[in-house]
């Protein structure tokens, strides 16, 4: 979907919610998922896998802010010393990813999420605590954000407050679905 001003035509009214952690010792990990989980961090290029994850797993969630972005663009967001991506797999296979963003003292909750297959199975409380726990170990980490909204799994802003988050904002942007590009 894409910002647009209140009262435009076809607009949709979204909930964004940004939300925030102080001090490691307020992160309440998720549960170990029954079954066996990799998690792994992701070095070099990571252009490529980043634009598959938020494309595959944001379909659902209407992620479409860098649906359109080039290689260059993707290469120039995932590539940077300071985005620090993560996967978990299942059998091997990516069933979800983390990436933060650290801006100095604070570090975002970039982009998170699972695949659609995956959702469900218990895995999400888990990853985001170890997403967490990875960004609370960068040098220098004051503090954790991230913001989410009424378009995001249902699941999205009570799985960041089980893990500790706080809201710290809430906001109304209006919103228009997405037009083919031309």
């Amino acid at each position: 979907m894409t910002l647009v001003d209140e009262g435009h035509p076809g607009a949709r009214a979204v909930t964004v919610w940004t939300l925030q952690l102080l001090d490691p010792s307020e992160v309440v990990p998720g549960r170990l998922p029954t079954f066996a989980v990799e998690w792994q961090r992701v070095d070099g290029d990571k252009a490529e896998l980043s634009a598959d994850l938020y494309e595959r797993v944001g379909r659902a969630w209407g992620w479409v802010d860098r649906i359109y972005w080039t290689s260059a663009e993707w290469a120039g967001w995932a590539n940077r010393e300071t985005l620090h991506l993560f996967v978990v797999r299942v059998d091997g296979e990516i069933c979800g990813y983390v990436e933060l963003d650290q801006q100095g003292p604070n570090v975002e909750v970039a982009f998170f999420g699972l695949l659609a297959d995956f959702i469900g199975k218990g895995i999400g409380g888990w990853l985001l605590g170890q997403g967490l726990r990875e960004a609370w170990l960068l040098p220098g980490v004051e503090r954790v954000w991230v913001h989410t909204c009424d378009l995001d799994a249902p699941t999205a802003l009570s799985n960041y407050q089980a893990r500790g988050f706080v809201i710290t904002a809430t906001a109304i942007e209006w919103r228009l679905p997405l037009l083919p590009e031309s």
